[in-house]
C-alpha cells in the first residue's frame, strides 16, 4: 500500500460563498481522501471538514491590507514547523518556497489589460485608498513570489490567466498549467416551464413571460448598466420581458436608469445563497463584464441551459462558440438589445442554443478539475524526489 501524501494547503479563506473559496472546497473535499491534508487559512468552511487539519491564521478580515501583510508574515512562519510532502499556495500570500500555486486573479495581468487598478471602481474616497494599497500589496507579492525558484509551477483557472502569467513573469510555458474551475451540473441544470413557474412563484415574480438575468457584484466592472440600457429598448416591443439582477450592489443608484413604465419589470434581488434558482427561473443570462480571470456564474448559466450572452472574457474564451452554444457581446446596450431580441424571436434557435451550452459545460466537473490538480501534485513530486516517484492511493472513481 502507498503511503498517503502529506500536502498542505494555503489560501486566505477556504470554503463559502466565492469562486476561490469554492474551488478550494471541492478540491479538499476529494483530495482528503486520497493524502494526507493540512489547511493553513484564516477561515476555513467545508461541509465536511472530517479528516483535514486544520491551522488557523488569526487575522482580522478588515482592513485588507492589514489582514493581507499580517497573514503573510504568520502564515509563513507557521508553515516553517509543518512537515510536508508538496505545499500548495493560492495566489502570492507567503513567503515559503512552494511546489504549486493556483493563480485565480493575476493583479500584474489586470493592471496591464485595463490601464487600472481596481481601485477606481470605488466611489468612496476612503474605499479607493484601501483598494489601492491592497493592490500595490499584491503586485509587489506577485513580483516577489512568482518565480520559478520560489513558486516551481503556477496553475490557473483559465487560458486568459495564463498568456497574463507569462506575459509579466520569469516562466516557461511548460511550467504553467490550466486547471479549469468545475461546475456541478446536477445542481445546475435546466428547469422545465412548471419548474420555473414554481421558482417565479416562490420569490414574488411573475409566472408568465421571458426572464433576463444578470448575476454578480462590482456592477460597473460587470456592466450592468449596459443590461440595463438593453432592457429599456426591449420594454416597449416585448411587454413580457422581465430582468433580474442577483449580487450585491446599489439599487438606488441603479433603479432609476430603468425606463420608468418597466420599473416593476426589473426585481433587484441582491445577493442571494441559491444561485440555482435564479438560473433556473430565467431564460437568458446577460453577462457584459469588462474582465473576468474565470467567470464561474457564465458556466453555471450554462449548465442550467440558458442562452449566454458575455463579453469574450477570462474562461468564457474557452466555452463559448458563438452562434453555436451563445454569443458574443460588447459593453453595448444597443448591441445587446439586437442580439436578445434575434433570440426571442427564434423559440426553437433559443432552446438550441441552451443544449449547446448545456453540452459544452458538461465535462467540466468538479472530478474533472481535481482530476487535473492531482496529475499536477504528482508532477510536482515526481520533480522534487526524483525516482522515488509519486503515487497515490485512489479510493473513489
Amino acid at each position: 500500500m502507498t503511503a498517503r501524501k502529506k500536502i498542505v494547503i494555503v489560501a486566505h479563506d477556504v470554503g463559502g460563498g466565492g469562486g476561490m473559496e469554492r474551488h478550494l472546497e471541492e478540491i479538499i473535499m476529494r483530495l482528503k481522501r486520497d493524502a494526507e491534508v493540512t489547511v493553513v487559512a484564516a477561515s476555513m468552511k467545508l461541509a465536511d471538514p472530517a479528516g483535514v487539519r486544520f491551522i488557523r491564521i488569526p487575522v482580522m478580515a478588515k482592513p485588507v491590507p492589514l489582514k493581507m501583510i499580517v497573514f503573510a508574515i504568520m502564515a509563513t512562519l507557521r508553515l516553517l514547523f509543518i512537515k510536508r510532502d508538496l505545499l500548495h499556495t493560492t495566489g502570492a500570500i507567503v513567503l515559503n518556497r512552494a511546489d504549486v500555486s493556483t493563480v485565480h486573479f493575476c493583479h500584474a495581468g489586470y493592471v496591464q489589460a485595463t490601464g487600472n487598478t481596481r481601485s477606481k471602481l470605488n466611489r468612496s474616497l476612503l474605499r479607493r485608498w484601501n483598494s489601492a494599497l491592497a493592490s500595490s500589496i499584491a503586485l509587489s507579492m506577485e513580483r516577489l513570489i512568482y518565480k520559478p525558484k520560489r513558486t516551481r509551477r503556477l496553475v490557473t483557472v483559465s487560458g486568459r490567466v495564463k498568456e497574463e502569467l507569462l506575459s509579466a513573469f520569469p516562466y516557461e510555458r511548460h511550467q504553467v498549467e490550466v486547471v479549469p474551475n468545475g461546475v456541478d451540473t446536477s445542481c445546475f441544470r435546466p428547469m422545465p416551464e412548471r419548474e420555473k413557474r414554481a421558482l417565479r412563484s416562490k420569490h414574488g415574480l411573475p409566472v408568465n413571460g421571458e426572464f433576463l438575468l444578470f448575476m454578480g457584484g462590482d456592477w460597473p466592472l460587470k456592466g450592468l448598466d449596459f443590461v440595463i440600457d438593453a432592457f429599456n429598448r426591449l420594454a416597449v416591443e416585448h411587454p413580457s420581458l422581465h430582468l433580474i439582477v442577483v449580487g450585491k450592489g446599489d439599487p438606488e443608484a441603479y433603479g432609476p436608469k430603468v425606463t420608468e413604465f418597466a420599473r416593476e419589470r426589473v426585481c433587484f434581488a441582491g445577493k442571494r445563497p441559491n444561485p440555482e434558482e435564479w438560473f433556473g427561473m430565467s431564460d437568458l443570462f446577460i453577462f457584459p463584464s469588462s474582465y473576468e480571470t474565470f467567470s464561474l456564474v457564465v458556466h453555471e448559466a450554462a449548465a442550467a441551459g440558458l442562452v449566454v450572452l458575455s463579453t469574450r472574457v477570462g474562461g468564457v474564451e474557452d466555452l463559448i462558440e458563438d452562434g453555436v452554444n451563445g454569443y458574443w457581446i460588447e459593453r453595448d446596450g444597443e448591441q445587446i438589445a439586437r442580439l436578445v431580441r434575434e433570440v426571442l424571436a427564434d423559440p426553437a434557435r433559443q432552446t438550441a442554443l441552451g443544449e449547446a451550452a448545456r453540452a459544452r459545460v458538461a465535462a467540466l466537473t468538479w472530478d474533472h478539475t481535481y482530476s487535473l490538480m492531482n496529475d499536477q501534485y504528482a508532477r510536482m513530486y515526481e520533480q522534487r524526489n526524483g525516482s522515488r516517484g509519486y503515487e497515490i492511493e485512489r479510493t473513489h472513481p
